[in-house]
């Protein structure tokens, strides 16, 4: 005997008769994303200022968070010198801007230079451009470690164009109408 055919509830975040409307996400998503557009113009807009804070911020605010988990791990002396360490990074912006920048152009030479000698030993057997993104970095690591206003400044910029972009593509595509294909629904009884 068929069992008789019995309405079946509407799921979360359906859009059916007497279903319970949830919050959508479509509102958070569209302010992440002129959040991030907002920060990427401030970074195109005044290149330096704004790398050099956002940069100490985000530095100052991974020490702390670290700290504060390794804290939560029972890593007592660990987690209060990497939460002190935070405080003073976000207390001198400046110094910790250039020790950051620094630390960029040593590492952007050191790994040219390894690249440069792998390269190289390629090169030998036969002419390659291998070995060009090695001279660059090491070039680049030197411009870095000279001018670090600049290199910060260059890296700013060409950062802030990239957030403004990933942030008006996330308000378009929260803002753009779904298309669901009843077909492809899953429905569970």
């Amino acid at each position: 005997m068929s069992q008789p055919h019995m309405p079946v509830p509407m799921g979360a975040g359906s859009s059916g008769p007497g279903s319970a409307r949830r919050a959508s996400p479509k509102g958070t998503v569209i302010a992440i994303g002129a959040i991030v557009a907002l920060i990427g113009l401030g970074l195109v807009v005044w290149p330096f200022f704004s790398a050099s804070w956002i940069l100490v911020v985000l530095f100052g605010s991974a020490l702390i968070a670290n700290g504060t988990v390794l804290l939560a791990r029972g890593g007592t002396i660990g987690g209060i010198l990497l939460i002190v360490a935070g405080v003073v990074a976000m207390a001198f912006t400046g110094a910790t801007a250039r020790a950051l920048v620094s630390f960029a152009g040593f590492g952007m030479i050191a790994f040219g230079a390894l690249w440069l000698a792998v390269g190289m030993k390629f090169a030998r057997s036969r002419p390659s451009i291998g070995i060009v993104p090695g001279a660059v970095l090491v070039v680049g690591g030197v411009l870095a470690l000279i001018w670090p206003g600049v290199a910060l400044s260059i890296a700013a910029v060409v950062g802030g164009i990239v957030l403004t972009a990933v942030g008006v593509a996330v308000i378009w595509g929260a803002s753009k109408p779904r298309r669901v294909d009843p077909g492809s629904a899953t429905i569970i009884i």
